[in-house]
């Protein structure tokens, strides 16, 4: 038989470093907090940020007897419950709540009764080893007796500091500790009547343990605290009062305290287990799930299970949770459920543990991302000496860009001839193409992707801003390396210009054919990581001298609104049309379109510069993920690690980080989870994220290159500029327990700092390039442009732009044009049919079970998005994904369909 026991350590163990998030999770600590508060007048925030680690009473017993209290509770909840408690010197105060004694509210005012009279003395407390011929002739106060060693015990000593540091110069292997009170001092019998008589509730026999009778109690005398504060702790024989009776059992002991002193004490039990709840210096959640699996994983096992099933019965623990029907909802409230077994559990972490039992076996676990060890080898160093830019809405050089975000003006509207979505659009004047400054045909320019043009101005003000002319290169050494990832430009399927119109490979070759390039020219296409992945190649192939230029960046233009409202029913965008990075109301991203491009140089050949490209790293998440749209925390840790690496820095190096930060619920939490784990792991001082997406938009595959200058403009100027909408901060995200701030005002950086730029595709790539200040004996000034373009001999955007079709209302499902091949449904019987037709069109599945929910019948977080998105558009109605939890079985489903669809006006 298995019993299990819970010690309790006394004064002396808390220090600076103690954390307190894990005890915060507990169900007692606001009750604590609301009884100090009425009567006492205290407030324990107030307490533990003023007197942890300073052991002074009146406060140190009470902040104690609170914390053990509070950690006792974490342990019940997994299912660990003590058969015994017994608790060392002030931690029999916590023993004695734990066994019925005293209710909360009785044993923290005792607690702070105890050290009112403590503070009365001052003095030193020491311990070591001494023989027991030695105790027998000890002069010094013994405070307590703490385990045995060989012919001897180790003791604890109370007394004045003149009589302590008498008995430290005959034994000097004694420790002072930081006790400021000599605790069980018989001095003390001077004021022990000044503590109240508390009359103790009974308790159940065999249950309670005091370290000053040393036997089994029941109920507690009036006086025992009178007497206890005065008497030395005899642990030694408490723990053989436990042994007599449970020696022949296995022991699971719990050491509820700030820092495990009491193991020793445990290895007179033949059989055991120790495990122990906090430890100085270590992350708390961390250190008390370490110590968690040393004990028998059945009991808490068993407890999750009954909470799992409570939210959502036979869930498989072995299965990905995307595939039984939970998005992001559910990780919402799932986190919420199961905070009791993994504290602080937040719904971004079911995108790092893709199953229950991956989360069992390592939420929790300390893990160094470190990349693989490879041998440094001699590279050029890569350095940016030309920026071009276009972004909303009429910005067409870096200046602009720049005088634009310290103005905060939000550069997202609508746009006439754009749809109905706003977006961060090109104003009408800069959005004319100038085809002619490149002799490009008009008849070729009518049918070519305005992406082309758009890349090819860029491209001459990218030699103009770096003072190059490109005939002068040697042609063989200059690489193109460009981001595109939509073909919203349809193209005129009757022109001759049809293929290289529309086809966006020709995006870089334009370049490349324009300047008569003849190094690498192509196109990356990872989604909204494309332009920074294209910057990571280019500087790999100038490190390795395959090319000295590399003309790196992005484009992306808006010309389909039938894309965005594609993207807006998947659920991508946001329903307000913000990027509010960081901010508890993000919801999504808005799309935005324009372009940048870098010059990357050889530093060889260059003179002046903006920056200097450290290092880089592309990555991809593989199947770690939940699905394959979603991030992934460890895959991004990865990548952080990765890219420091090849900068050979640290990643505290960071100073700031202009993030992926699209403003997702969930996305933002991740990429500040995985910047939590490497930049700001082990770190003091504060540093920033921002996101210049508040600002502009997300570019998609441009976006990685407005981040990157952007990052580059805030080296050169000394300042980094304000994101904005930022009011309240996620509530999936802790800001308070890490030195990471969100920009939101104009905020100094060094010119010489180190930037982390990242870029994350929604199909799983990866990419961070880290850039660094340079000096001011190289340090290109960033000065204005003259625009040389024609925009009035350009073609209007609005040629390019593909206009929605109209559509009759509910007749979206019904148009074959769409390939759904369903019927208009307008009877509760046609939208049963309906259903049928659509669930089979999305999960292959002919019969949909009636006793069994929707979402466990083959339906992943996309498909649901998708079947509500279908039944909007045949029905004419507006729902959301939520229904599918709200009306989980068929029936309750269709019922509620079909009354949404009633209610529409004939």
């Amino acid at each position: 038989m298995k019993k299990t026991v819970f010690l309790y350590s006394g004064e002396g163990t808390h220090s600076a470093d103690t954390r307190f998030r894990l005890l915060k999770q507990s169900a007692p600590w606001p009750r604590i907090e609301e009884i100090l508060s009425s009567k006492l007048g205290l407030s324990l925030e107030q307490l533990r940020h003023r007197e942890i680690g300073e052991h002074r009473c009146p406060y140190s017993p009470l902040l104690t007897v609170a914390s053990q209290i509070c950690l006792a509770d974490i342990w019940q909840q997994w299912g660990y419950h003590p058969d015994v408690v017994i608790g060392h010197s002030t931690g029999e105060l916590a023993a004695a709540h734990q066994a019925g004694f005293y209710t909360l509210e009785e044993v923290l005012l005792l607690a702070y009764r105890i050290g009112e009279v403590a503070s009365r003395l001052e003095g030193v407390m020491i311990h070591g080893r001494l023989s027991d011929s030695q105790i027998s002739n000890l002069t010094a106060v013994p405070s307590s007796f703490n385990f045995k060693i060989e012919n001897g015990r180790h003791v604890t000593l109370t007394g004045y500091s003149a009589d302590m540091d008498e008995f430290l110069r005959g034994h000097p292997d004694f420790v002072k500790m930081k006790l400021p009170h000599p605790w069980h001092h018989p001095d003390y019998r001077r004021f022990s009547d000044q503590l109240p008589i508390i009359p103790s509730a009974a308790a159940a026999e065999g249950a309670f343990v005091s370290g000053v009778t040393t036997r089994f109690e029941t109920r507690l005398e009036d006086a025992h605290w009178r007497k206890w504060l005065v008497s030395p702790i005899d642990f030694i024989q408490s723990m053989q009062t436990i042994k007599d009776r449970h020696g022949d059992h296995h022991i699971d002991f719990i050491e509820i305290g700030f820092h495990p002193v009491l193991g020793k004490c445990c290895e007179i039990f033949r059989d055991h287990a120790y495990a122990s709840s906090m430890f100085r210096g270590e992350d708390d959640i961390n250190w008390i799930i370490h110590q968690r699996k040393k004990l028998d994983q059945g009991v808490f096992l068993d407890e999750l299970k009954t909470a799992v099933d409570a939210f959502k019965p036979g869930l498989d623990f072995g299965a990905p949770l995307a595939y039984q029907g939970l998005g992001s909802l559910e990780f919402a409230e799932m986190s919420v459920r199961l905070q009791p077994f993994f504290p602080e559990l937040a719904p971004q972490d079911f995108y790092r543990y893709k199953t229950i039992n991956q989360l069992i076996e390592r939420f929790g676990a300390v893990r160094t991302v470190e990349p693989a060890g490879r041998g440094r080898f001699s590279k050029n160093k890569v350095v940016i000496s030309g920026m071009s830019c276009r972004f909303p809405s009429s910005v067409e050089t870096v200046p602009q860009f720049w005088e634009m975000l310290l103005s905060r003006k939000d550069q997202v509207k609508p746009a006439a001839g754009r749809g109905k979505t706003e977006g961060g659009y090109l104003d009408d004047a800069i959005a004319r193409f100038d085809h002619r400054y490149f002799d490009i045909p008009a008849a070729e320019a009518r049918t070519m992707d305005p992406q082309q043009i758009l890349a090819l101005e860029l491209t001459e003000m990218l030699w103009k801003d770096a003072g190059i002319d490109p005939e002068t290169l040697d042609k063989n050494r200059v690489g193109v390396y460009l981001g595109v990832w939509n073909q919203e430009y349809r193209g005129d399927r009757e022109s001759v210009f049809y293929p290289t119109g529309s086809n966006p490979s020709i995006i870089a070759a334009r370049i490349s054919y324009q300047y008569d390039l003849r190094g690498p020219s192509w196109v990356s296409n990872t989604a909204c990581a494309s332009s920074l992945v294209a910057v990571h190649y280019a500087v790999k192939d100038i490190e390795a001298g395959r090319v000295d230029y590399a003309i790196a960046g992005g484009v992306n233009m808006l010309l389909d609104d039938e894309f965005s409202v594609s993207m807006r029913n998947s659920g991508f965008l946001s329903k307000d049309n913000r990027c509010k990075a960081f901010d508890d109301s993000a919801n999504g991203y808005v799309r935005a379109e324009g372009g940048g491009l870098v010059l990357l140089v050889s530093s060889a050949l260059a003179e002046k510069y903006y920056a200097e490209i450290a290092g880089s790293a592309v990555n991809q998440n593989g199947r770690r993920a939940q699905v394959i749209t979603a991030p992934h925390p460890e895959a991004q840790e990865e990548l952080i690690a990765a890219a420091c690496h090849d900068a050979g820095i640290s990643p505290r190096d960071i100073t700031y980080v202009e993030c992926h930060g699209t403003g997702t619920k969930i996305g933002d939490p991740i990429e500040i989870s995985a910047i939590t784990n490497t930049i700001a792991k082990d770190r003091s001082d504060t540093f920033y994220v921002g996101s210049v997406k508040s600002n502009i938009g997300h570019l998609e595959s441009a976006a990685g290159i407005a981040g990157l200058i952007k990052s580059v403009a805030s080296l050169s100027y000394g300042i980094i500029p304000p994101n904005l909408h930022f009011h309240q901060a996620n509530k999936y995200i802790d800001f308070e327990s890490h030195p990471i701030r969100v920009v939101t005002e104009e905020t100094k950086i060094d010119h010489r700092a180190v930037i982390g730029v990242s870029s994350l595709g929604f199909g799983g790539t990866n990419a961070h390039v880290i850039v660094r200040g340079v000096d001011a004996s190289v340090r290109k000034e960033i000065r204005p442009l003259k625009v040389p373009f024609d925009r009035e001999r350009a073609f209007p955007l609005s040629r390019y732009i593909q206009a929605a079709e109209p559509k009759a209302l509910g007749t979206a499902v019904e148009s074959e044009k769409q390939g759904r091949g369903l019927k208009k449904a307008v009877t509760r019987e046609d939208i049963n049919n309906l259903l049928s037709e659509l669930f089979f069109q999305l999960t292959n599945i002919t019969e949909i079970e009636p006793e069994i929910e929707l979402t466990n019948q083959g339906l992943d977080s996309m498909s649901g998005t998708e079947l509500i998105s279908q039944l909007e558009a045949s029905l004419n109605i507006e729902s959301g994904p939520e229904i599918l939890f709200e009306h989980p079985l068929r029936d309750q489903f269709v019922d509620h369909v079909y009354a949404l669809a009633a209610a529409l006006p004939n």
